[in-house]
């Protein structure tokens, strides 16, 4: 743990991560569908001689460059700032291991905006067959760009074979690649359909009726594949660990809440493509366009929170903890203490005093990742009602109690100091400052636990 910690009071670090990542996965999902929606759509244009539909692609392309080159970019910065400051060893660590196929996805995302830019602004300059091969190069590229980082955001959660061999394309085709590649695009498909029809449907003055229908019509048809997400589903979830599985399927009430959340959300996309769209093409308002949108948004954010909340309690599975500490270093750090291994963690002497100052660090450097003092996952709400004796045997058995916590990782003087800091966010730490003193022997009833913990 050699980088400064960073504190987000209320919300947490990684609730800013997963706010920014959400709406950035949702828009450059949509340029790489769009890149083929675009080319698709300005083959079938030119070839039928649809001069709106042709129309609608050079519209569409422009929206293209606004919502994912500009707002996508802005994202895409939030994203590396938000990551290198809440999870500076993770990101060191895939920067690392990944660094060619990153710097080849750099190559892919410049190709990408060059051509995006080339694409709009050769509308009737160049001759339809090089237009339509741009329109295949800015397509082409898009989705290379998503094919090399899905592969690193897999490696999260099923780093597969990279663990014996140390082989960085073991890493890269690790086994829920080929799943969530798939998943990935058949979500962006759809969002292309999603967003013709938000795009058709807000230019009335400039296409009539039959043509915004027709146009959505045409845009429906991108959400087809969404038929393929069942099957998509269950082979990547027959894929990835046992215990990510069982996290999403019952494991935690709120994990599995969300993960339901996200599957009745694409349901009702699917019913209303098949209802609403697909047996009758009709023209659709913008408020109807926006709403289908935001169900959109939903099942997509839904699924990208649970596919990031499975991993728990790893950042990166079977490599490094959530808290930062990889797997190899944990000896050491039991030995050492984890405060020996924090560089920029020194207890603060001014605002507490003796064991409580030392706990106190320690919780910043091993707990504040997840659980803010207040807040969003705060540790208040959860420890309000705890005695000294129950804290410390939570900190025994972390692992033990919740399958989704890592264990406690320092020295037994370290993890006595953080339960007298967590004593001062207790009711009655916060009544009687003589609690802080005490060190009561641990209760050792929870020791009996089965290894998978409490559900």
């Amino acid at each position: 743990m050699h980088y400064p910690l960073w504190d987000m009071p209320l919300l947490g670090g990684a609730l800013v991560i997963a706010g920014i990542s959400i709406f950035h996965v949702i828009i450059a999902h949509f340029a790489v569908g769009a890149g083929f929606f675009n080319v698709f759509s300005e083959i079938r244009a030119r070839r039928q001689n649809d001069q709106a539909l042709l129309q609608f692609v050079k519209d569409n392309s422009i929206f293209v460059i606004y919502l994912s080159f500009v707002a996508g970019a802005v994202l895409g910065v939030g994203i590396w700032f938000s990551i290198s400051i809440v999870a500076p060893e993770a990101t060191t660590f895939l920067i690392r291991l990944f660094l060619w196929i990153w710097a080849s996805e750099y190559v892919f995302f410049i190709l990408e905006l060059v051509a995006g830019y080339v694409y709009y602004y050769t509308w009737d300059k160049i001759s339809a067959r090089a237009h339509i091969l741009v329109g295949w190069i800015y397509a082409i590229s898009a989705f290379g760009s998503l094919v090399l980082i899905n592969g690193i955001l897999a490696f999260m959660l099923t780093p597969g074979k990279w663990l014996q061999t140390g082989n960085v394309w073991d890493a890269w085709l690790n086994p829920s690649f080929l799943p969530s590649t798939l998943i990935r695009t058949v979500s962006s498909l759809a969002l292309a359909g999603i967003f013709a029809a938000i795009v058709a449907s807000s230019r009335r003055k400039k296409y009539n009726a039959d043509q915004r229908a027709g146009i959505v019509a045409w845009g429906t048809r991108f959400l087809l594949p969404l038929a393929l997400m069942p099957v998509l589903a269950y082979w990547y979830f027959s894929v990835v660990p046992q215990n990510a599985r069982e996290l999403a399927l019952g494991g935690t009430v709120a994990m599995t809440f969300i993960f339901l959340f996200g599957v009745i959300a694409s349901f009702l996309v699917a019913l209303y493509v098949f209802f609403g769209m697909l047996r009758k093409p009709r023209d659709m308002n913008v408020e109807t366009a926006l709403l289908l949108l935001a169900i959109a948004v939903i099942a997509t954010g839904s699924m990208e929170f649970v596919r990031e909340g499975i991993r728990k309690p790893f950042v990166l599975v079977n490599v490094m903890y959530s808290s930062g500490i990889l797997l190899k270093d944990v000896p050491v750090i039991q030995e050492n203490g984890v405060l020996a291994s924090s560089t920029w963690l020194t207890p603060d002497t001014v605002k507490y005093q003796g064991s409580v100052a030392v706990g106190e660090a320690v919780y910043r450097a091993e707990c504040i990742r997840c659980h803010e003092v207040e807040g969003y996952n705060g540790m208040v709400p959860l420890i309000r009602e705890w005695n000294r004796n129950l804290i410390v045997s939570a900190l025994n058995h972390l692992d033990r109690i919740r399958n989704f916590m890592p264990p406690f990782i320092g020295t037994e003087a370290e993890k006595q100091a953080l339960a007298d800091y967590l004593m001062t966010l207790t009711r009655k730490g916060v009544m009687s400052s003589d609690t802080l003193q005490t060190s009561a022997p641990a209760d050792t009833s929870w020791q009996a636990l089965p290894e998978g913990g409490v559900q």
